[in-house]
């Protein structure tokens, strides 16, 4: 269907998703021997396998299929990771960083494709939904007087964990996800800043070794 002009298709339907998979792939194929302007339709429906019929079911042209997958990625990795606290009592969401770095770690190719350079808008939105949920989280923790105020804490989190995220893909994700999740929960302190319970440490194999198999 479609809503202002952009195309909103449905992430249910498994056609829909082995489609988008394969445009997926083609596009981090297609990346590493041309500039994102000299990618064309024809050239992404050609690398994919699939028709351009098939494209244009679901996408308007490949300004539309580039901002759909930003998104598309943005809602997939922040529902992996989605998971349930409780710090005052009340439910509230999380983020588990076992499912989160796993979630890299499977979708790393599409990850790093977005995340680079020529893809000017991605890491911005990705910091800002990052934003978004800590600054929510962060207005139903308890505060405590001599904390950095809430948008320090929001901005310092959210970039220091997207930061590392893509310092790992860059580095041929060296460590493990689980290793890289627990050093991560290490080095932030939710006894100084709260929000910092957000990333909650669920789902961790905690006997992982350094190295990735």
């Amino acid at each position: 269907m479609h809503e202002k002009g952009v195309t909103i298709i449905s992430q249910t339907d498994p056609r829909v998703v082995r489609t988008n998979e394969r445009l997926r792939m083609a596009l981090s194929h297609l990346l590493k021997q041309n500039s994102l302007k000299q990618i064309s339709v024809q050239k992404l429906t050609q690398t994919a396998e699939i028709t351009r019929g098939t494209f244009y079911l679901h996408y308007q042209d490949k300004v539309d299929f580039f901002e759909q997958t930003e998104q598309q990625v943005i809602d997939e990795w922040l529902a992996a990771a989605k998971t349930t606290l409780a710090p005052n009592g009340e439910p509230v969401s999380g983020f588990a960083l076992g499912p989160a770095l796993r979630f890299a770690d499977d979708h790393h190719q599409i990850l790093a494709v977005l995340l680079h350079p020529q893809f000017t808008q991605f890491r911005p939105r990705l910091v800002q939904r990052f934003e978004r949920e800590l600054a929510q989280f962060g207005e139903q923790v308890e505060r405590l007087n001599n904390e950095p105020p809430l948008d320090v804490q929001v901005t310092f989190l959210a970039t220091a964990f997207i930061g590392l995220v893509q310092h790992w893909l860059r580095d041929d994700r060296r460590y493990r996800p689980d290793y890289l999740a627990n050093s991560f929960y290490q080095m932030i302190t939710p006894e100084t800043m709260p929000v910092a319970a957000w990333f909650a440490p669920v789902g961790l194999d905690l006997t992982v070794g350094v190295e990735k198999a």
